[in-house]
């Protein structure tokens, strides 16, 4: 136990001249500053060189002042350039004045619309059974109770367990029945 006492003894006394030799050697010598080369604090205005310039700074200026340009481009990448114009009138047609005009060309039918039965609900209102068909469109989902308009021009005329009846402007049925 002796022992300890005294390592710990020795590390403490070798510390602490350590701490006292390194705060000695501060205070003791003096600093020396020039004034000449000594540089004020802060920043430095804009455009205002500095009075002394290490060598190698020098060159670094120089070598920057004689390294090539690079090419400037006419070009702005920020802007598109003039639309040409002689395209378009290469693809204009030409109008014969002697060919005939059609005043009403023929109405041409709309698209029949591609309906699908998916599935047929059913909920009893005031003790009557009423059905709901699901109908899918170009997949829109749809749900249609009889009398219902849906797109395309249709009415529903009836849905019942199995089937919905549709009808479009012109009177024509059309009966979807499930898969």
């Amino acid at each position: 136990m002796m022992w300890m006492m005294r390592s710990r003894t020795v590390i403490l006394i070798g510390s602490l001249s350590l701490a006292a030799g390194w705060m000695a050697g501060s205070v003791s010598v003096p600093v020396e500053q020039d004034l000449t080369t000594s540089r004020p604090t802060g920043p430095r205005p804009l455009g205002v060189q500095l009075r002394q310039s290490a060598p190698l700074t020098e060159q670094l200026r120089e070598k920057l002042d004689d390294r090539p340009k690079s090419p400037s481009s006419a070009r702005n990448p920020f802007t598109f350039g003039a639309r040409r114009f002689e395209s378009v009138r290469r693809t204009e047609r030409r109008v014969d004045p002697d060919a005939p005009v059609l005043e009403n060309p023929a109405p041409t039918a709309p698209p029949v619309p591609r309906f699908k039965l998916s599935g047929v609900a059913s909920t009893e209102k005031d003790g009557a059974v009423q059905f709901t068909a699901i109908l899918t469109d170009n997949g829109a989902l749809v749900f249609a109770e009889t009398g219902t308009a849906i797109p395309g021009g249709y009415r529903v005329l009836r849905v019942d367990e199995q089937t919905a009846v549709l009808v479009d402007a012109a009177g024509g049925e059309i009966v979807l029945r499930l898969p």
